[in-house]
């Protein structure tokens, strides 16, 4: 009998559901009208089913460093085995691709980019530094970009794609702090193992504190209205500056539980920015 609870914490689904969101969102910031309804609901599973095959890969690549940075993963602690998990990422992957052949030919080529971009940085770019944080904040703003494009309008879909950016670039550093001891240990060249915590701390703040920063430009320019003003600055923006507050307090190699918090923090943090675009 197979275990299903395994599979389904290799995908991610809190990613999952953010994923498919954040389709769902850029269409209909994009002007998706109900005849579109069939396309935007095809492309946020196509969206959604790729995203999972990227964390199971990325779980495959990584399984050497999460037995000692987080042991209880499905595919460290035994619970999955690796081929059962390249099976799983072909599976999802496939579907994935599939379902853009009922989507515009722009829509397709960037899901086949994501695709490749995504294998590439699992394999390599993770262990690069700053490039695997910029990798993975490039490819959550492509999730934008697709839907404006599944509805013919990726200039929509910008300024949301340049939130994302920023604030998953500033996510991943954080994570990179996180996972520093198994990293160390593997010699995996991302940002804290090469220049230190401190600098890294240095740069996620960048990042977050322009995500701050940016939020401002789609209300100043009348983008977006008073709705998501109040919102982005009560949740997405308030949350953003505690998050930074707490990293400065503990960003140390012992702080690893903390560290963890704040990625999580941010992941929800996405959802709280997607609402306030959504009503704005």
């Amino acid at each position: 009998m197979i275990h299903t609870r395994p599979y389904i914490a290799l995908i991610r689904p809190s990613n999952f559901i953010i994923t498919l969101a954040s389709v769902i969102v850029s269409c209909i910031l994009a002007g998706a009208t109900r005849a579109a309804v069939a396309a935007v609901l095809a492309a946020s599973l196509a969206a959604s089913l790729i995203a999972a095959g990227g964390m199971v890969i990325n779980d495959y690549f990584d399984v050497e460093i999460d037995r000692i940075n987080k042991p209880k993963r499905p595919l460290p602690s035994g619970a999955v085995s690796r081929r059962a998990a390249v099976r799983l990422w072909v599976i999802l992957s496939l579907f994935g691709l599939l379902l853009n052949v009922f989507l515009p030919l722009t829509a397709a080529v960037i899901a086949i980019l994501a695709f490749v971009i995504i294998f590439y940085y699992s394999k390599v770019l993770k262990r690069t530094p700053l490039f695997g944080n910029l990798t993975v904040g490039v490819l959550t703003g492509l999730t934008f970009i697709y839907g404006g494009a599944v509805v013919g309008n990726i200039n929509r879909a910008i300024m949301p794609a340049v939130f994302a950016f920023l604030i998953n670039v500033g996510r991943e550093i954080i994570k990179d702090m996180e996972d520093v001891k198994g990293d160390l240990q593997y010699n995996a060249a991302t940002l804290p193992v090469r220049f230190g915590m401190r600098r890294s701390a240095v740069l996620a703040t960048i990042f977050l504190s322009a995500v701050i920063a940016s939020t401002v430009v789609p209300f100043v320019n009348r983008e977006y209205g008073l709705t998501y003003f109040i919102i982005v600055n009560a949740g997405v923006n308030a949350v953003l500056v505690g998050v930074i507050a707490s990293l400065w307090r503990n960003f140390t190699a012992g702080g690893e539980q903390n560290l963890r918090r704040l990625s999580s923090i941010l992941k929800y943090d996405m959802l709280i920015g997607l609402i306030a675009i959504y009503l704005g």
